[in-house]
């Protein structure tokens, strides 16, 4: 027997539900975007395997792309994972302190990651300023496409670092706690 989903008790503050949303809608990008670049991931990997065994043959620009796909990856999981809210955790501090407590924290955490997708960016930037000027003959991805990679990460990241303050402050602003990001994400 179907059961329609109960509504939430305390449903979040309309500004809040608006960014949550903005913040989900690119994070199922994201999540489209590692898949994507998973799959290819692994086709190259097969491929490369099935041509090195049945013909002794390894192709350099396969290994070339599985690098780039490996480093996009990183840099798109990173992204990922600050929207779930997964990169940082502060679980031993934060268990002594009270609901509205963690909410403060979870700011600091947010604003501290935020200055750290930055200097991600900044650094970012120094290293695609060095790749634009390497390049060799062979490549199937330019090397100052890869250096993108970095600002690409630090910019969805500052992102979600501010949604996500947005929506504590939103939260603390109405006179509530938003929910644990344990409680929040399934």
């Amino acid at each position: 027997m179907y059961e329609p989903p109960t509504p939430d008790p305390d449903p979040p503050p309309p500004f809040a539900r608006r960014v949550l949303r903005m913040d989900g809608a690119l994070g199922q990008g994201e999540r489209v975007l590692i898949a994507v670049v998973f799959l290819v991931l692994v086709g190259t990997g097969f491929y490369r395997t099935m041509v090195d065994i049945l013909w002794n043959e390894r192709p350099p620009w396969s290994i070339e792309l599985i690098k780039v796909c490996v480093f996009a990856i990183a840099m798109l999981g990173t992204a990922f994972a600050t929207q779930l809210n997964r990169n940082f955790s502060l679980d031993l501090l934060s268990r002594y302190l009270s609901a509205r407590g963690r909410a403060y924290l979870r700011i600091v955490v947010n604003l501290t990651t935020a200055l750290a997708a930055a200097l991600l960016y900044y650094g970012g930037e120094l290293v695609r300023e060095g790749l634009k000027k390497a390049h060799e003959s062979h490549e199937l991805v330019p090397m100052w496409v890869i250096g993108w990679f970095m600002p690409a990460a630090a910019v969805l990241v500052l992102i979600h670092s501010v949604n996500h303050t947005l929506i504590e402050v939103s939260y603390l602003s109405a006179g509530k706690v938003a929910p644990d990001p344990e409680q929040a994400v399934g």
